[in-house]
């Protein structure tokens, strides 16, 4: 009976000290972060363990240069037109009469191609000055555009000469028209002389314009349309091109570099390379 007693005694002594507390981590917002998160900021909720990681924002795509305002021309558009008559006087300031004579509409030049080449014979050197065009205006099944021209230059007899006036193209549009009758052709000219003005002496037709490729590389393009010829500089090399006839467009060559396009876009090709997309900019 005693020996009961003392170990109730001794058993309820044991049971009495304080034990010391668990060592477990206490699950809560605040304390079940990883070691290899970031502390949320001070405004954010804090991360769940559940919650997946929002991926980073992609960086914002690097702003590209705006591209020249002038919106590109098509062929059947009045600057479709003025750009005809631009080629037609590169054409003739080269001597080459017969492929300017081919932009006439059929017999709208009143001559053979024969008298239209010796029509130039008294003319040492043939320049000329294109204008903006007129609106399109309709007639009859056809469009017509006028470009306003001052050709200028210096006869073989001595002395310049300078004239003015207007030069007149047509298109077809009725139904059953062949794609060359679509085209804009010239129908008529009224360039007449006009003796008591000095011509320009000092006129500068050339042009610049910058072009970016999709290489990555840019273009810089000098045109010379008195000459029929671009100058392109591409990665520290120039290389001067002659005007090639397109039935749309623009295109320069010499037979192993090329560069043609029309308005605002252009290619670039190399000899032994494949073309490469350009856009002219600022």
């Amino acid at each position: 009976m005693r020996l009961t007693l003392i170990a109730l005694l001794a058993l309820g002594a044991c049971t009495s000290q304080p034990q010391p507390p668990e060592n477990k981590v206490v699950q809560s917002e605040e304390t079940n972060i990883t070691d290899d998160a970031s502390p949320a900021p001070l405004d954010k909720h804090p991360i769940k363990p559940d919650a997946k990681p929002t991926p980073a924002a992609a960086p914002a795509p690097a702003r590209t240069p705006d591209v020249v305002s002038e919106a590109p021309f098509t062929e059947d558009s009045a600057q479709g037109a003025a750009n005809v008559v631009q080629t037609y006087y590169a054409l003739l300031g080269e001597g080459k009469y017969g492929q300017a004579y081919a932009l006439w509409g059929a017999g709208a030049a009143g001559m053979s191609r024969e008298a239209f080449a010796a029509s130039f014979a008294k003319y040492r050197d043939y320049h000329a000055e294109v204008g903006a065009p007129s609106a399109i205006e309709g007639a009859a099944g056809s469009r017509y555009v006028t470009v306003p021209v001052r050709a200028y230059g210096n006869l073989k007899a001595g002395g310049p000469f300078n004239m003015r006036g207007s030069v007149t193209l047509r298109r077809a549009v009725v139904d059953g028209a062949t794609p060359e009758q679509r085209r804009w052709h010239i129908s008529g000219s009224d360039l007449k002389p006009r003796p008591g003005e000095t011509p320009p002496a000092t006129v500068d037709n050339r042009s610049q314009a910058r072009f970016r490729c999709i290489d990555g590389v840019r273009i810089v393009a000098r045109f010379d349309p008195d000459k029929g010829q671009v100058m392109v500089i591409r990665a520290g090399r120039s290389v001067v091109l002659k005007q090639q006839r397109m039935a749309s467009g623009i295109s320069y060559s010499d037979g192993r570099t090329t560069f043609r396009g029309k308005g605002d876009n252009m290619s670039f090709e190399a000899p032994g390379q494949p073309p490469i997309a350009c856009t002219v900019i600022r």
